[in-house]
């Protein structure tokens, strides 16, 4: 496997056991894993959290290719271990190296011994097959991970926004409703819930589970960029900009904020704002990741 070539990356990752990221739609941020770090003595090298923690004191100092490089000699050393190629397919996966991801994961799922291990497994590559636009693979992992284990919230959230893409959106708002009940103060339930109500157009409803979300955590970006999308819808330009502006603040490389922003300086005639932005979407990977609205919008404003 090629090393990850992400030395002009900013973001920071911190790995834990579970591993557990979010999938990346219009709205879900990849998740920011915590890991209280035990220290492991170069005796414990039989260990697979001994190459963990090694990644990750090495993530920690910004360097990516070898944290990458200290995952793939543990798995040379433990070619059986799930946890190992969990790991390195999170890190994969973080930086959108989704098709590579998604082999580690399944190579996990092959040496997984434990249903907590597949549960794991089996989200992590659904959330993977969801950014490589494979809906029906991404609904079939999760599926599967929620026959195992039908309480686990990462499960319940990721299914539900498979079923939004798919349009079955009474069974997204179940799986979404099943979270908050059982942890209302689950942030990102709330503004999935919102998303599931934008795919329905109804954006008065959407609007009040974001600023639920937002109480919650004030700093999510992605709930910031979707209330701006139905206040667009909603013809409250001056609020969506305000909203668009401040998810950018937040986080400046969500390909879908651009497009949101680009959208407001089309209702608002600028045409030359509207362009950049989504000129800027396109270099943050819109296309890949969601499909060719930009492009279109490009076709009909910008040529």
């Amino acid at each position: 496997m090629s090393l990850l070539k992400v030395s002009q990356q900013k973001k920071r990752y911190t790995l834990i056991k579970q591993y557990k990221v979010s999938i990346n739609m219009k709205t879900i941020i990849l998740s920011i894993f915590c890991l209280f770090i035990t220290l492991i003595s170069q005796a414990q090298t039989n260990s697979s959290t001994y190459y963990i923690n090694k990644a990750q004191k090495l993530l920690d100092k910004k360097n990516y290719e070898e944290a990458m490089q200290v995952l793939t000699d543990g798995i040379k050393v433990l070619p059986d271990s799930a946890n190992l190629y969990l790991t390195r397919g999170a890190l994969l996966d973080a930086f959108t190296m989704h098709n590579e991801a998604i082999k580690d994961f399944s190579k996990g799922l092959e040496k997984a011994q434990d249903d907590q291990m597949k549960v794991h497994l089996l989200g992590n590559r659904g959330a993977s097959k969801y950014k490589v636009r494979d809906f029906d693979g991404s609904y079939k992992d999760l599926t599967t991970g929620f026959r195992i284990d039908s309480t686990d919230l990462y499960i319940l959230n990721n299914l539900a926004l498979v079923c939004k893409e798919r349009k079955n959106y009474d069974e997204a708002l179940k799986y979404l409703f099943k979270v908050v009940e059982t942890d209302s103060l689950n942030a990102t339930a709330y503004m999935n819930i919102g998303f599931t109500y934008q795919g329905m157009n109804e954006h008065t409803k959407a609007m009040a589970y974001f600023d639920k979300t937002l109480e919650l955590d004030p700093k999510m970006a992605f709930a910031y960029s979707n209330r701006a999308f139905s206040k667009l819808k909603t013809n409250d330009l001056k609020g969506a900009m305000k909203d668009i502006n401040q998810s950018i603040k937040l986080n400046s490389i969500n390909s879908y904020a651009y497009k949101n922003r680009a959208l407001i300086y089309i209702e608002e005639k600028k045409y030359k704002e509207a362009c950049a932005d989504l000129a800027k979407a396109n270099e943050l990977g819109y296309t890949r990741q969601y499909g060719k609205e930009v492009n279109e919008l490009i076709s009909k404003y910008c040529q």
